[in-house]
Order: structure tokens, then sequence, then C-alpha cells
């Protein structure tokens, strides 16, 4: 407990949001972007997690690794938001429903959009509670540890690569069928059925639980680090009463019946 609070409150949770703050004023200089908060997301797991890797006793090559892979789920998921909503400058309509109540008033929304921010960082900081048990766990890396919870510890890690580029993979797909649709090659009326998205109305969010439960199970190693399956758990909470009905409400609203019958034929997130 004494190392949680030494390393995890001390120093990550106010990287975090220091991390937060930069990125708000970031939002601020370069002309009020919302979809911004979304970057910062992305980028303030990875700033956990290079904290965790500063302060972790374990081997430097299973940290190498352990960074790798939180790098690579945090730049691949903010590029891609990056390029595809702030430099592209796509308004992002749930933001809009947020916040319109204060476009009247300048810093009320300021001030909301800076509450968000700091919201946002907390929640960053208890779902990125499995990196810091995972810059404890000391993988060796070597076939003659293979025991116990380090099967599951490899056998977790080893999907997250995967788990990631299809992650991608359903963005990428989606990012496609909105071109298309402003190019005109597809009706504006469709709904994306193709590909990942076939089966599955967010697969993205499904992948993104898969990648976040495996380094939870990546982490565990004794009774203290089933705690690590907090953050995945609270991920999928903020998904399922948050971030997904806001989604869906909105659909709901621009689609009415017609989205009403495709929900009724998809998964909310299962891509099978």
């Amino acid at each position: 407990m004494i190392y949680f609070v030494q390393v995890a409150l001390i120093w990550a949770l106010p990287a975090i949001l220091i991390n937060k703050l930069i990125f708000y004023l970031v939002y601020k200089i370069g002309g009020n972007h919302e979809c911004i908060v979304d970057v910062a997301y992305s980028i303030s797991h990875l700033v956990a997690g290079v904290v965790y890797f500063i302060f972790s006793p374990i081997s430097t090559p299973a940290k190498i690794i352990n960074l790798f892979l939180v790098a690579f789920w945090s730049l691949r998921l903010g590029g891609f938001l990056c390029v595809t909503r702030v430099i592209a400058g796509f308004k992002d309509e749930r933001y809009d429903n947020i916040f319109s109540e204060y476009n009247a008033d300048k810093f009320k929304k300021d001030l909301m959009v800076f509450v968000q921010f700091m919201f946002q960082g907390l929640i960053v900081f208890v779902t990125s509670i499995p990196l810091y048990f995972l810059f404890l766990n000391d993988l060796t890396w070597k076939p003659d540890n293979f025991n116990g919870l380090n099967v599951m510890n490899y056998i977790a890690l080893s999907i997250i690569p995967f788990s990631i580029c299809l992650e991608a993979t359903a963005d990428v797909q989606l990012e496609r069928f909105k071109k298309q649709k402003q190019q005109g090659l597809i009706s504006r009326e469709e709904l994306m059925e193709t590909g990942l998205w076939r089966k599955s109305r967010h697969p993205n969010l499904f992948f993104d639980l898969v990648t976040w439960f495996c380094f939870a199970l990546g982490a565990i190693c004794d009774p203290i680090s089933v705690c690590a399956l907090i953050g995945p758990i609270v991920l999928f909470c903020v998904m399922e009463f948050l971030t997904t009905p806001l989604t869906e409400a909105h659909m709901k609203k621009k689609r009415g019946d017609v989205y009403q019958q495709y929900v009724s034929r998809t998964n909310k997130y299962l891509v099978m």
C-alpha cells in the first residue's frame, strides 16, 4: 500500500492531471476543438505507463516489452484520433450536445471543458491501474518459468498486439465508410454493417476492452494484483453506462426506427 501511495498517487496521478492540463491548453490555443479530449485520454495512459516504467523494480527486458505494448495502444489510438478528428476538423455531435447549453457563456463552457479534462484524468488513473501491477510482475521471459499464473500472463500479453490491430481495423473500416458517404458513393442513410461491424455495433470498443483485460491478466501474480481487474471493469462500466448510451441515443435520434432495427439484429460489442 505504501508503494502504491508513493508511486501511483504521488507520481502517476499528478502526471496524468498535468498531461490533461497541457492538452487543455492545447485545446484553448488550437481553436477549442473538443475532440482533443479523446486524444488526451489515450496519451494519458502512456504517461501513466512511463511513470510506472521509471519506478518499476522488475527486469529491464520485461519493462521495455510492457512499455512497448502500452505505447503501441496509446500512440495508435491517439494518432488515429488526432488525424481523423482534430486535424481533419471533425465536429463530434456528442460533444456539441454535452456543451451546447454553455455556448452563450464562453467562461462557463471553458470551465465545463476543463472539468471534462480533469474528470477524464481521474478515470484514466483508475483504468490504468493494470499498468501499476504489470510493472511489478517480474516475468523473465524464459521458457523454464512457464508455470501457474505465468502461463496466463504470457498468453494475455501475447494477445494484446492482435487486439490492438483488430481495434485499428475496426476504426479504419468505419472511417473508410464515412468517407464513402461524403463522396456520395453510398447512401447517407446506410448504416455500417460490413467487416468487423457486421455483427457488432461497437467492435472497436470490444477490442479495446480485450486489450485492457489482457493488460490486467498479464499483471496478476499474487492475490493483491487481482486488483488490476479494477481498471478494465471500470472501463467497461464507462463504456456501458456513459459513452455507448450517448452514442446510441444520438444515432436513434438521427435515424429513428432504422437504427432501432439495426440494434435488434446486432450485438452491442461482441463481433460474433
